[in-house]
């Protein structure tokens, strides 16, 4: 106990003590001769570490180790201040003069992103990034469950030096909102990273390829997971695969060259029912682009991918290399589950779903039922005319939100033919359910519409996003 308390009244006198060096310091020259102690904790050279300061010809810097005359732009002589070194400045001027040394330099402090985080504890720390000889009093965490948490409040402290550094958080409350900055006391003083959020929450049972959200899908409470991005066939490959988007808002477009009838490229967008599973009818390969009769495409007649059918599912037929690697981990919601999941199901939030750019990709997030007001403010939740500026959200933040369950559609636009329109302006994406021999149903949206029950011709290129069983 003793020495807890002796640790903390160092730590206060160190910041109390420190923490003025972290401002400019001032420095008046009167004319002629001026001793001072160069303030900053880095060597750096005369001319950079006086800034905008203007010298006169004939002016004089001493020190111990040697001197520099300034003519003509250029000091002549010592190259460099040394820190702890007094130096005497003899100046021509005949008024007083300031110089304004900056304390901005190459320090830092960064907060890593939380990881290995279970329903009681996470791992967070950060990066110490200071010039060379920098003395590290004190570094570690401060957290919270409010904003902006300081050493005023639960931190950790330990001695260091610069460089990266981590810590367990154990105890915390399962589902609870908890901001973490990483600070350190040094020559420099006190100074804190930025704010990183996580929440602590159980992730032992979700599925590779998974994100930890459950949906409601149906009156029965049948619940699913999402996968973690769009279905991609990676037709590039020497042995063609299928595996799940690396990110929730990527989209393919023509980058790959899908606007095309090739069987060799990457392609996100495919015709109904082309699992590669030969259903009997004209077209059921992922790169079937050529024919444009939707009659073509999937089980013929008045069949769904499902019961016999099952195998024209993408997510039964295949296996999905970062989802388990096995067939029949997963497929695609049908019509009347999607409209469950968008307009129907009843959460904890009464969020479902809401329109929003994240990492400046259009789309629509879907909210699972468990969440709670305090993760993240949205606007226009659940409303099918919003716009997709109606929430701006970063690539940072969605990595908090994505860890509790959200789920992102992005604007995938769609193909006809060998064309791909409207990428990042229009969301497609099919669903397992026909409407007749031509047509079958799906999700579409834009930046002033939502339709979970959108019907299009089996040969557009649409999106697909699948689903597994959550236990």
């Amino acid at each position: 106990m003793k020495r807890l308390l002796l640790l903390s009244c160092l730590f206060a006198m160190m910041a109390a003590s420190l923490s003025v060096k972290a401002q400019d310091i001032t420095i008046t020259l009167k004319p002629g001769c001026t001793w001072f102690s160069y303030p900053k904790a880095e060597a750096m050279s005369i001319s950079s570490a006086l800034g905008d300061f203007v010298p006169m010809n004939g002016d004089v810097i001493k020190s111990q180790n040697g001197s520099a005359s300034y003519n003509n732009g250029n000091w002549r002589g010592l190259s460099q201040f040394t820190p702890g070194l007094g130096y005497m400045y003899y100046s021509n001027r005949t008024e007083d003069v300031e110089i304004v040394f900056s304390q901005s330099s190459s320090f830092s402090v960064t907060t890593a992103e939380p990881t290995d985080i279970t329903a009681t504890s996470a791992v967070v720390g950060g990066t110490v990034n200071a010039p060379e000889g920098t003395h590290v009093f004190l570094r570690g965490v401060c957290w919270s469950t409010e904003s902006n948490p300081d050493v005023d409040g639960n931190h950790t402290t330990e001695t260091g030096t610069v460089g990266n550094f981590s810590v367990t958080l154990d105890g915390l409350t399962p589902g609870t909102v908890y901001y973490v900055r990483a600070y350190a006391v040094t020559d420099f003083g006190l100074q804190y990273g930025e704010e990183q959020l996580f929440i602590p929450i159980d992730n032992s049972n979700v599925p590779e390829g998974a994100i930890n959200g459950k949906f409601t899908i149906n009156d029965s409470g049948n619940q699913v997971f999402f996968s973690q991005g769009n279905l991609q066939y990676i037709g590039s490959a020497s042995t063609p695969y299928w595996k799940f988007a690396e990110n929730q808002w990527d989209c393919l477009g023509t980058s790959t060259g899908q606007n095309s009838n090739s069987q060799t490229v990457d392609r996100d967008l495919f015709g109904w029912g082309t699992s590669g599973w030969n259903c009997g009818n004209s077209c059921y390969q992922p790169w079937e682009t050529y024919n444009m009769t939707g009659s073509s495409y999937g089980p013929a007649g008045a069949n769904n991918l499902t019961g016999t059918n099952a195998n024209s599912d993408w997510g039964v037929y295949n296996s999905i290399s970062n989802g388990g690697d096995q067939p029949s981990q997963w497929r695609t919601l049908s019509k009347d589950e999607l409209v469950y999941v968008f307009d129907t199901r009843t959460t904890e939030s009464g969020m479902r779903f809401a329109k929003a750019n994240v990492n400046n990709v259009n789309g629509i997030i879907l909210l699972p039922d468990n969440w709670k007001d305090s993760y993240y403010s949205l606007n226009e939740v659940n409303v099918k005319e919003a716009h997709y500026s109606s929430n701006t959200i970063t690539a940072s933040m969605w990595s908090f939100l994505e860890r509790v369950g959200a789920v992102f559609f992005p604007a995938t636009g769609y193909r006809f033919g060998t064309s791909v329109y409207s990428v990042g302006v229009n969301g497609y994406y099919w669903s397992s359910s026909f409407i007749n021999a031509t047509y079958a149903y799906g999700v579409y949206f834009n930046d002033s519409n939502e339709n979970s029950k959108d019907g299009s011709n089996r040969s557009y290129g649409r999106g697909v996003r699948l689903v597994c069983v959550a236990e």
